[in-house]
């Protein structure tokens, strides 16, 4: 209304116009109602969104297994470190384990949904060629709700493939929660305690 030339100026109809809907603006909140569509969208969700449930409690359930996996490990790991009072315990960055201690190849159409890997480490002089103990172990759970038990023991110089004793059992692999899995990992825990530790575990 204050342009400079009359012809870029609204009408007063205009004007009245114009402030007749900005004092409706506001006025009435818009309601929509989206029940239809959210009632077809979890009917058509309603697969995936069970799957992802399901995944999640077997996360909750391997997160388990590995809690009783550390509490089956606890004497190997403090006899080790009763022979070694600087050794690793629960070391996430070796790079052997991450290289060794997984699957490669979980399955047609299975993939790893959670994995988890440790390793106990006896490396008194932690130079090339010194010789290193290793206790590697890893639990992975696939998306068809199986968990995988991955373990090694591994005596042999640093910084080189060569080794004067190895122990890798087959995979093992049982389903997550189960019974089966709960046997699974004392009877792997086991196995490796009968080894020839040389801490006398």
């Amino acid at each position: 209304m204050t342009r400079l030339h009359p012809e870029e100026r609204p009408s007063k109809d205009q004007v009245a116009r114009d402030l007749a809907s900005w004092q409706e603006l506001g006025a009435e909140t818009a309601v929509f109602d989206v029940s239809d569509a959210r009632a077809r969208l979890r009917e058509k969700l309603q697969s995936a969104i069970a799957e992802q449930d399901t995944l999640e409690q077997h996360k909750d359930l391997a997160h388990g297994a590995v809690r009783r996996l550390q509490e089956l490990t606890a004497p190997l790991n403090s006899g080790l470190r009763s022979l070694y009072p600087r050794t690793q315990v629960d070391s996430m960055t070796d790079k052997l384990t991450q290289n060794t201690v997984r699957s490669l190849r979980p399955g047609r159409d299975q993939e790893v949904a959670f994995r988890w890997q440790r390793c106990t480490l006896v490396a008194p002089l932690d130079r090339p060629g010194s010789t290193t103990l290793r206790m590697s172990r890893s639990v992975e759970l696939l998306s068809n709700g199986l968990i995988l038990l991955h373990l090694l023991v591994l005596v042999g110089p640093e910084g080189n493939m060569g080794s004067y004793f190895v122990w890798q059992p087959e995979e093992r692999s049982a389903p997550v929660g189960s019974v089966e899995a709960e046997k699974m990992l004392e009877d792997a825990v086991r196995d490796s305690g009968l080894l020839p530790w040389p801490c006398g575990q």
